[in-house]
C-alpha cells in the first residue's frame, strides 16, 4: 500500500501506483477518492510483455473478482523477496539472483484463463494449454497421462475425490461468511481485505472452475 497525498500534489506525467488507481476510481465514482494521507492498497499482476509497470498495477479486490488476473510472482520474487536475501547471503558469498535464475521453470496453465475480446490473448499463460496430468502431475499434452489411462478405475476415484473436496472447502467457506454477514438468504459480498477466509474463499473458487474440465476428462472412461 502507498500513502495518497492529493491528486495537486503529483507532479505531471509521475507514476505512483496510489495516484494511479485513485484516477481509475474516481473516474467510476468521484466519492471513492481516498482522504489524504490514507494509504491504497494494490497488488502488481502479469501482462503482456513490454507493458509498463505502472499498467500493471490493481486493486486487491479486482484480483479476487477476475480470475484471469494473476499476481506477478516474478516481480515480487525479483523485486521484494530476492534483494533482502542477496544482502543476507553476500556476507557468505552466495549469490542468490544466480541461483533464481538456475531454478528450471515449469509452465502450468490455469483452466479458468480466456482471451480477451477479440481474441487476443494478455497473458503467457493464455497461450499454452494444460501441460500436467490432474492425477499424477505428470506432463501430458492429452489431459490424462498414458500412464494414468491404464488405470481408469484409479482416475475417476483421483478425480471425483479432488471435486468433491473442493466443494467441501467451498461450502463451509461459504457458511463461515453467511454466519459473519448474518445473512443466510442471499450472498453479500464480503469487503474488508484483512479477512482471510475472503482469500480462501476466492482460491478455492478459482480451483473450484476446473470441476467442468475434470468432470470431461472423467466422461472419456
Amino acid at each position: 500500500a502507498k500513502e495518497y497525498r492529493g491528486s495537486f500534489s503529483y507532479k505531471p506525467g509521475v507514476c505512483v501506483p496510489s495516484l494511479e488507481l485513485t484516477r481509475k476510481m474516481v473516474a467510476y465514482d468521484r466519492r471513492s477518492e481516498p482522504r489524504v494521507g490514507e494509504r491504497v492498497p494494490y497488488v502488481i499482476i502479469y501482462g503482456t510483455p513490454g507493458v509498463p509497470l505502472i499498467q500493471l498495477v490493481r486493486r486487491p479486490v479486482e484480483v479476487l473478482q477476475d480470475p484471469t488476473l494473476r499476481l506477478n510472482a516474478t516481480y515480487y520474487i525479483t523485486k521484494q523477496i530476492l534483494p533482502p536475501l542477496a544482502r543476507i547471503f553476500s556476507l557468505i558469498g552466495i549469490d542468490v539472483f544466480n541461483w533464481y535464475h538456475e531454478l528450471p521453470r515449469i509452465q502450468k496453465a490455469t483452466s479458468s484463463s480466456r482471451s480477451e475480446p477479440g481474441g487476443r490473448k494478455s497473458t503467457i499463460s493464455q497461450y499454452f494449454t494444460t501441460l500436467r496430468c490432474p492425477v499424477c502431475d505428470d506432463l501430458t499434452q492429452h489431459g490424462i497421462c498414458n500412464k494414468c489411462r491404464s488405470q481408469p478405475q484409479h482416475v475417476a476415484v483421483i478425480l471425483n475425490q479432488e471435486i468433491r473436496e473442493l466443494e467441501r472447502k467451498q461450502e463451509q467457506l461459504v457458511k463461515i461468511c453467511k454466519n459473519c454477514t448474518g445473512c443466510f438468504d442471499r450472498h453479500i459480498p464480503c469487503v474488508s481485505l484483512n479477512c482471510p477466509v475472503l482469500f480462501k474463499l476466492s482460491q478455492v473458487n478459482r480451483e473450484l472452475s476446473k470441476a467442468p474440465y475434470l468432470r470431461q476428462l472423467l466422461d472419456q472412461f
